[in-house]
């Protein structure tokens, strides 16, 4: 199996999963404006700034670790609480926090681990994976930028088992989420202000698709 083949069925989820949790984020605060509880929360986040980032934090590394809390979504729905680059350094620092724990638990409990948490085929994806020697780095960054989904948290899980030391899985991971993340919450934001969904899903699907383009480079 090549990497074409682990995504050819995964890979139309990516845009669409991304897209759906800004939409489902912005549609939930439109709603949450129009009730009674809006300003009592915006007070509470307001005086309970430090408590509600950590929430944050805490949430989408469960986010990671445990693929069905949807982590990304309380960090976007936090935008227009906490501004964007606020609320995307508690995504960030999550992700990193959460990308560390499943990496290590991958590679201290292998394969048996992982298929307790994710479907029973994802064992098979992660050893189809052939990262090319000195591309480590590079490798990470486009899996994690076009994993999307499962496939981005059983990479963190596999990485150790594909012998990618940590040290290039970490600073792939800290580069993929800077180059995806920053555009992503500051179009959120955009999103938040303006309503524009087409402009936003076009500048969120425009850099994936290059990306979809190049990934030969770095896997055989």
């Amino acid at each position: 199996m090549t990497f074409k083949n682990i995504f050819s069925k995964d890979g139309t989820k990516i845009l669409i999963l991304t897209l759906l949790a800004v939409l489902v984020s912005v549609a939930a605060y439109l709603w949450f404006i129009t009730t009674p509880s809006f300003a009592l929360f915006e007070t509470w986040v307001q005086g309970n700034v430090v408590l509600f980032y950590v929430f944050l934090v805490l949430t989408k590394t469960l986010g990671v670790v445990w693929p069905p809390l949807p982590g990304n979504l309380f960090t976007l729905a936090s935008i227009p609480f906490l501004g964007w680059f606020t609320a995307y350094t508690a995504d960030f620092v999550g992700s990193m926090l959460g990308s560390s724990l499943a990496y290590f638990l991958g590679k201290k409990y292998g394969y048996t681990f992982i298929n307790k948490i994710f479907s029973a085929d994802m064992e098979k994806k992660i050893k189809s994976i052939n990262v090319k020697q000195n591309r480590e780095i590079e490798s990470v960054f486009v899996l994690r930028m076009l994993g999307g989904g499962t496939i981005m948290e059983a990479v963190c899980y596999g990485a150790g088992l594909l012998n990618i030391k940590y040290k290039n899985f970490l600073i792939g991971s800290v580069l993929s989420h800077i180059l995806f993340g920053v555009p992503l919450f500051l179009l959120t934001n955009q999103l938040f202000s303006t309503k524009n969904i087409v402009m936003t899903g076009i500048w969120i699907i425009v850099p994936i698709f290059i990306l979809w383009k190049i990934k030969g480079r770095y896997f055989e």
